[in-house]
C-alpha cells in the first residue's frame, strides 16, 4: 500500500443513489505519485473540448456545446490500459461471503480500493474519492438533460447508472442531442472504453457461468460529471457476460468528490422550496419527485458532497487537438456519422 492514502468507511447519509451495500472513502495526498497526472485522466481546452487519455494514448475526444445542448464523441484506435490486474478464479473464490450481502460488498470494496492504490497505472489523483456499490436504473427514469456547470455550481451528486447494454454497441464516432430526450443519452449512461469481446470468447464464457451461479465479481465504473457518464474501468467482459445471461451485474461506482463547508442560508433554502413547489405543481411524476427530493437534500445539507471531474491542460493546446482529430479521421479512411460542418465544429 502506498503511504499517505487513507481508506475509511463511508458514512455519507445520501449520495442520491441507490447503494446496495457499504462504501469507502479514499483520501489521497497531494504528494509523490499522487501529485502527477494519473495514467487515466482528462485533459481540457476552452469551449468544452475534453479528451480522455489512458497510458499515453487518447481514448476519447469530446466537445460539448456552449449551451449544453449537444455533444460529439470520437474514440481513439487503441483499447485502454488495464488499470487493475485481471481477476483469476482462485481470487474470486477467496471472497466467501454470500453474493450481494453486506460482508460480500465490504470484501470487494477493500479488494478494489487496495488495487486502485497499488496500481502501477493509477486512476486516482490527489483529493477525495468515494468507492461504493451502485445499482443501475431504467434509462427512462434518468434525468432528462445534463445539468451544465453554470446551472448547478461547483459539485453535484453523481447520476445513477443506466443503459448498460450500450457497452456492446461500440460506435467510433457519434453525436448526442441532449434536447431530443433519447433515454440512452440521459445523464448516467454507461460508456465502455473498448470494443466488446465475442460472447463465445473464453473469458466471457467463464464469467457467464459466474453470472448464472450468482458469483460474478462487481464491475468497476467511474463517474465523469462533465460528460454525465459512467466509464467502465474494469470488467468489460463481466458486464458483457451478465448482459448475455440476462442478469443484473453488481456494480461498484468510483467518483472524486469535494466536501466544501457551506453555512445555512435562508435565501437558498426558501428558493429551493419555491422551486420544489413550482415543479410539483406542474406534475408530480415519480421522476419529478425524485429530482425535487435530490434538490432539497442538496440545498438543506450544511456541507454537501459533490463530484467534480479534474482535468489538465492539453499539451500543445488547440493545435495538438486539431492535429490529433485530423489524423484520427485520416487513419480511419472516413468515419460515418458526422457531416463536414460537424467535423469542423469538433476540430
Amino acid at each position: 500500500m502506498h503511504p499517505g492514502v487513507s481508506i475509511i468507511a463511508d458514512d455519507t447519509r445520501s449520495w442520491g443513489l441507490e447503494t446496495p451495500g457499504p462504501g469507502l472513502l479514499l483520501h489521497v495526498p497531494a504528494s509523490g505519485r499522487w501529485a502527477q497526472r494519473p495514467a487515466l485522466h482528462l485533459d481540457a481546452l476552452a469551449d468544452y473540448r475534453i479528451r480522455l487519455r489512458g497510458g499515453g494514448l487518447t481514448l476519447l475526444w469530446t466537445r460539448i456545446d456552449a449551451y449544453w445542448d449537444r455533444a460529439i464523441f470520437l474514440r481513439g484506435t487503441r483499447p485502454p490500459p488495464e488499470v487493475l490486474p485481471r481477476l483469476s478464479a482462485p481470487e474470486v473464490r477467496t471472497v466467501e461471503a454470500a453474493s450481494g450481502s453486506e460482508a460480500w460488498w465490504e470484501q470487494w470494496n477493500w479488494r478494489v480500493a487496495r488495487a486502485l492504490v497499488e496500481s502501477p497505472l493509477p486512476v486516482l489523483h490527489a483529493g477525495h474519492w468515494c468507492l461504493r456499490p451502485v445499482r443501475a436504473i431504467a434509462a427512462e427514469k434518468a434525468e432528462r438533460h445534463p445539468v451544465s456547470p453554470m446551472e448547478w455550481g461547483f459539485g453535484q451528486p453523481p447520476m445513477p447508472p443506466h443503459s448498460l447494454a450500450a457497452v456492446v454497441q461500440y460506435l467510433c464516432v457519434w453525436k448526442e442531442d441532449w434536447w431530443e430526450n433519447a433515454p440512452g443519452q440521459r445523464p448516467g449512461a454507461v460508456l465502455g472504453l473498448r470494443g466488446p469481446s465475442s460472447p463465445e470468447a473464453g473469458r466471457v464464457k467463464s464469467w457467464r457461468k459466474h453470472a448464472r451461479d450468482g458469483t460474478l465479481p462487481p464491475v468497476l465504473l467511474m463517474y465523469v460529471d462533465v460528460l454525465a457518464k459512467w466509464l467502465v474501468l474494469d470488467g468489460h467482459d463481466r458486464l458483457h457476460a451478465a448482459l448475455v445471461e440476462g442478469v443484473e451485474p453488481p456494480l461498484l461506482g468510483l467518483w472524486p468528490f469535494i466536501d466544501p463547508p457551506r453555512p445555512a442560508s435562508s435565501v437558498r433554502e426558501e428558493g429551493a422550496l419555491f422551486s420544489a413547489d413550482f415543479q410539483l405543481r406542474a406534475g408530480a411524476t415519480p421522476e419529478t419527485v425524485d429530482r425535487v427530493n435530490r434538490m432539497l437534500v442538496l440545498n438543506f445539507t450544511p456541507g454537501p458532497k459533490g463530484t467534480v471531474s479534474r482535468a489538465w491542460p492539453v499539451p500543445g493546446g488547440r493545435e495538438t487537438w486539431r492535429e490529433e482529430i485530423t489524423a484520427r479521421r485520416r487513419r480511419a479512411g472516413g468515419l460515418p456519422g458526422l457531416d463536414e460542418l460537424e467535423w469542423a465544429w469538433l476540430t
